[in-house]
């Protein structure tokens, strides 16, 4: 469970996941199963099958998986979600399986080729049904490097140019989109861009606004102003993580 701790803060909580939900909740069937590819430790399986969905959970970490199942037996939806080691890249589904297909939590980033990840997601998913889906945002990667005392900016370059950086602390590479770059990805496996947001936008979760994440009021505001802004066109770039939602042409 050492995993879900470092996400059980305000921010999460209060900005960010409210944000997530916002492109999971109205697109999910009246009924039907739900792919949850790259589910993690459940967090999105749980309240999409309390919504009486069914609920596939897809990971290629058992140790996730096993942490997802005891959470799933503790809140007694054991009937509603099952579970499935499998990598993103090669998912062990038929064709057109899902009524709906969630990667959220970074999977298109965190896997080995997003190109296959994407044309998987998209193969197991049904005609006219939707995909919703997180990713690392390549901007505000940019701007973090910047910020730091010693900028080194021949690394920076090849970042910007590669898109991909290695996370020592997880030891292994992550893909960064650009709000374009994503929307090509999709389109080019024959989905529908329905829309695509930022998380969060405007707020940025630093030690000096830790005070205004403790005050119910300032954190209702600040989720106002990022569901009013997170969808311009012109900011949506500057998003932590960029959220995507496509429907798979019929």
């Amino acid at each position: 469970m050492d995993y879900d701790k470092q996400y059980q803060v305000p921010f999460f909580e209060e900005i960010y996941d409210k944000l997530t939900w916002r492109y999971i909740e109205p697109y999910l069937p009246n009924t039907g199963v739900v792919l949850d590819a790259g589910g993690g430790t459940g967090k999105w399986s749980i309240p999409i099958a309390k919504k009486g969905l069914s609920v596939v959970m897809c990971d290629i970490s058992q140790d996730m998986l096993n942490v997802a199942s005891r959470k799933v037996k503790e809140t007694g939806l054991e009937g509603r979600v099952s579970f499935r080691q499998g990598d993103i890249c090669n998912l062990p589904f038929g064709d057109n399986s899902f009524d709906f297909v969630l990667a959220e939590g970074d999977p298109i980033s965190y896997c080995s080729n997003p190109d296959m990840a994407v044309k998987e997601l998209r193969r197991v998913l049904k005609p006219d049904c939707y995909l919703s889906a997180g990713v690392d945002s390549l901007y505000p990667f940019l701007r973090r490097m910047l910020e730091q005392p010693e900028v080194d900016i021949d690394h920076l370059n090849k970042l910007y140019k590669e898109k991909r950086f290695l996370a020592p602390q997880w030891g292994f590479s992550c893909w960064l989109f650009t709000p374009k770059d994503l929307k090509r990805l999709l389109i080019k496996h024959g989905l529908k861009v329905v829309k695509i947001a930022g998380k969060p936008v405007m707020f940025r979760s630093r030690p000096e606004t830790e005070a205004t994440l403790k005050d119910p009021a300032k954190v209702q505001k600040v989720l106002d102003i990022e569901l009013r802004l997170c969808e311009e066109p012109s900011i949506v770039g500057y998003g932590g993580h960029l959220h995507i939602v496509a429907r798979r042409k019929a």
